[in-house]
């Protein structure tokens, strides 16, 4: 049996002499992974063993298992694998969310009767926007979002801030989720532009009439979006507090959250010159 067909590890000896294993179909599961992370298009198996050097009959099992597992996936009716946002979501399953729902806990326990409204915070799961905390507004009559939810990141307005202000190679795997729906996917382009000139969205809720929907970004020490602070705003007789003052205060919450979490200036959005293109 040849070292291509064996799951056992083989003894390798490293430059500095010490002991460690090689573990064959491991190794090649990282190598398709890491491989078309960088690829904005799906490729074949035929393809994939060709770039990686290797044959088909080395990956295609590998293959199978990666995309059973929800790391690789293919549109309907092809043959195209691409890298799924797997990896993405199982990091933010780590401290880093706990470092985030704890950081933004008190200023969103704050801001929730001071706007008297709702607050929810999202981060961005696979193609869809993740809900990691919720605060209900104090009013008797109150808009929430299930703790845990997913929804569509295109029909959220948390889901289109963090696109608006993620990397390109997210941006595109994202895109690749829209593939399908072009009138949608330009919608997502208009918005993800609006919101790097303004630094926040304001839209009617796409799912649920007569809310209207403030979301801000949230940065991370690193200036990187981390997640997306939203206020389903509904207007009721109670509610004394206008749209735009809790836009404001929704901006300024934002911005706490992200000092809290080492931002610094970087949560403060960058001057509209300087801001780079959706």
């Amino acid at each position: 049996m040849s070292t291509a067909d064996t799951d056992l590890p083989e003894a390798m000896e490293t430059e500095v002499g010490k002991r460690t294993y090689s573990v064959p179909a491991a190794e090649k599961a990282l190598d398709i992974i890491e491989f078309l992370a960088g690829q904005s298009d799906g490729m074949t198996v035929t393809e994939i063993a060709a770039a990686l050097g290797r044959s088909v009959h080395e990956l295609y099992r590998v293959v199978l298992v990666l995309e059973a597992r929800g790391y690789l996936y293919r549109r309907s009716g092809s043959d195209r694998y691409r890298i799924s946002l797997k990896l993405f979501e199982l990091a933010h399953q780590t401290s880093s969310v706990r470092q985030l729902t704890d950081a933004a806990l008190p200023t969103m326990q704050a801001l929730s009767p001071m706007a008297q409204q709702s607050c929810h915070l999202a981060v961005l799961s696979g193609h869809e926007a993740l809900i990691v905390l919720q605060i209900d507004s104090p009013l008797p009559m109150r808009y929430s979002v299930m703790l845990g939810a997913k929804f569509d990141f295109a029909e959220t307005s948390s889901g289109v801030v963090i696109y608006a202000h993620s990397s390109e190679p997210v941006r595109q795997q994202l895109d690749a989720a829209l593939a399908d729906r072009k009138t949608e996917l330009a919608s997502v382009h208009s918005r993800a532009r609006a919101i790097l000139r303004d630094g926040y969205e304001v839209k009617k809720s796409l799912a649920v009439g007569g809310v209207t929907n403030i979301s801000v970004p949230v940065f991370d020490y690193l200036g990187h979006i981390v997640a997306a602070l939203t206020v389903p705003y509904v207007p009721q007789r109670a509610a004394t507090v206008s749209l735009d003052s809790v836009r404001v205060m929704a901006v300024e919450a934002g911005r706490r959250i992200s000092t809290d979490l080492g931002a610094g200036s970087r949560a403060t959005a960058p001057e509209p010159s300087k801001r780079r293109k959706a």
